[in-house]
């Protein structure tokens, strides 16, 4: 089997009056297994979507199984209210960040194979007018908006480390050998290890976890194996075209990220806010 035409989940389409969304994970050109996993999960009125992406590590089948736990921890927050406070809602999410870092850390113990397993991930919650979000690890999300700079979070990697302090280039990014050394995951850290989710929720804090929404919005959740093969300017190209479907759009990130060399497992959630939905709460 041709592990480049075989998606492990292939592209699905989801749409709501205020929001079209599509999704896909594939195993990539190079991998034999498929570590990623995603979850796009609508609350049963439809007010608020769920949207994860996680990027598994380990040998064995270590990483996609923490990958899995990822998901079905986040999973559980569908079948509870959506609070009504965006605070509370951060919180809720941020509690299955540490819920499922103490499920994948607890089930490692248990298989020598299984050891050390872990998982990047970016998840958010997403109604009409605005999304709460975090991250841990260099699994992404970006926000495209008409007239303003791109906004994407910042991965937790050596090689952001490096570039922030001067010892690399923008341009040394891509093929530095550590590029795809994370400094915060889910799991898979040795002793105590850094932990870091992101953003936090604070007044004075200059990137906030809560951002606005507007008619026209697009968000995209990726993990490494697609977004390592994109220029920022690339990513913001996205919008440019007036007949933009996710769907569309989707496929040719796909496409694209294979054509590049495929050397990873390639997933995605990318969602458009439907013209004429109002913003006001």
């Amino acid at each position: 089997m041709n592990n480049s035409s075989s998606p492990s989940q292939p592209l699905q389409v989801q749409h709501l009056p205020w929001a079209s969304l599509a999704w896909v994970s594939h195993i990539g050109k190079v991998r034999e297994e498929n570590q990623d996993q995603i979850l796009v999960k609508t609350w049963p009125d439809h007010a608020a979507i769920l949207a994860v992406v996680a990027d598994g590590m380990g040998g064995g089948r270590g990483g996609q199984r923490a990958a899995q736990l990822t998901i079905e921890t986040f999973e559980k927050l569908v079948a509870q209210p959506l609070p009504e406070s965006r605070e509370d809602i951060y919180n809720q999410l941020l509690a299955k960040f540490y819920e499922a870092d103490e499920a994948i850390r607890d089930e490692g113990c248990q298989s020598f194979q299984l050891v050390g397993m872990g998982s990047t991930v970016v998840a958010a919650i997403i109604t009409p007018q605005d999304y709460v979000h975090l991250y841990a690890g260099d699994s992404r999300l970006y926000h495209l908006r008409e007239n303003v700079p791109l906004y994407k979070t910042a991965d937790d990697s050596i090689v952001r480390v490096l570039l922030e302090i001067g010892k690399i280039t923008p341009e040394q990014v891509a093929t530095h050998p550590r590029r795809s050394q994370v400094t915060s995951c889910l799991g898979g850290r040795e002793g105590t290890g850094q932990f870091s989710i992101d953003p936090k929720w604070q007044e004075d804090n200059e990137v906030s976890p809560l951002r606005s929404l507007q008619p026209n919005d697009i968000l995209l959740l990726s993990s490494d194996g697609l977004h390592n093969y994109f220029s920022d300017a690339e990513i913001q190209h996205l919008r440019s075209d007036p007949s933009f479907s996710p769907e569309t759009r989707l496929t040719d990130l796909l496409q694209n990220a294979l054509d590049r060399g495929g050397k990873d497992n390639i997933s995605a959630i990318l969602l458009s806010i439907t013209p004429g939905v109002t913003s006001s709460k």
